[in-house]
């Protein structure tokens, strides 16, 4: 019988690959790999856009909030005052004589005014939290407020608009804040009421909501002028705001110049983006609603627009 030595037994099993085997085995080896790595890209890429999906819905969802509660309290005590006043409502400069109760701004398109074209914004006038009755001794008249002490916090450097109401609330006076000395209120315009104890004096709140012109970030920017706090940035990646105002009698319009005491309900197209472009995506939907659609977008951003409905409750009355 034919003994092997160890020695050949060793050589046989260190024996390696052919040159056949690493050609053909190279090039499979790296299409498995290829394969794992777009398996895995294609995971990470739908991960990413999803996360971006859900925090575009969050943002859309915030910002929805934060607008539909503002619009619920539009004219609250201070549409009680049926006369227009002359003010920069929108604060865009110039004066517009308006009801304080609730001011459209239709399809803006203005270069260098830091609102994004072909948008709308909205003015929502009403009382704020900071009220109380006027006690004895307490008295409004002409162009002058009179108090005991000035817990109501009325100034010129911010909180300098207010609305005087009679407490049966049948009448009102929206008023702005001229000076201050002390506890004497002086007025830039006369009221049309005499009010006394029983009364009641509210500091009133200007709150302008429209989108920051910036093709990078688009923002949805709130500022209240009652209390000249600066425009601030309530929700990033809103692409667009669009808003419809139904009357009285059930029609819509896009502009309620001259009628807005007449609204009924208003309702709100907010359009969100994802933060940054999706790989391999490209948006050429046309999005449809109020009289100023986003048509065929032909980028990289995913969108989804969502609407509500809100009743006026405080105008009309």
């Amino acid at each position: 019988m034919r003994r092997v030595s160890a020695k050949r037994l060793s050589l046989r099993g260190n024996a390696g690959f052919t040159l056949v085997e690493a050609l053909v085995g190279i090039p499979l080896g790296l299409v498995l790999i290829a394969g794992i790595y777009m398996t895995f890209k294609a995971q990470q890429d739908s991960f990413l856009a999803q996360d971006q999906i859900g925090t575009m819905q969050q943002n859309l969802r915030g910002a929805m909030h934060l607008i539909t509660r503002d619009i619920l309290m539009a004219g609250y005590l201070t549409g009680l005052d049926t006369n227009p006043h002359s003010l920069d409502w929108d604060d865009r400069g110039g004066s517009e004589s308006k009801r304080a109760i609730l001011i459209a701004g239709d399809n803006i398109n203005i270069s260098g005014d830091g609102i994004k074209d072909n948008t709308d914004m909205i003015v929502i006038v009403k009382a704020s939290d900071e009220g109380r009755p006027l006690e004895s001794g307490e008295t409004a008249t002409g162009s002058q407020i009179t108090l005991a002490e000035m817990d109501v916090n009325l100034n010129t450097t911010g909180k300098r608009f207010g609305v005087l109401v009679k407490g049966d609330l049948r009448r009102a006076d929206f008023f702005e804040v001229r000076s201050v000395a002390g506890t004497v209120i002086s007025l830039t315009a006369g009221l049309g009421n005499t009010y006394g104890e029983g009364d009641l004096l509210y500091r009133a709140d200007i709150v302008i909501y429209r989108i920051d012109e910036d093709a990078a970030s688009p923002s949805l920017r709130r500022k209240n002028l009652g209390q000249d706090n600066g425009y601030q940035a309530v929700a990033q990646d809103i692409d667009n705001m669009q808003i419809r105002y139904q009357r009285s009698d059930g029609t819509w319009t896009d502009d309620p110049a001259g009628s807005e005491a007449n609204i009924r309900a208003v309702q709100v197209y907010l359009v969100g983006r994802t933060p940054s472009p999706q790989r391999g995506y490209r948006d050429r939907t046309v999005y449809n609603f109020a009289n100023n659609p986003i048509t065929n977008p032909n980028d990289a951003y995913r969108r989804q627009v969502l609407s509500s409905t809100v009743k006026t409750r405080n105008l009309g009355l």
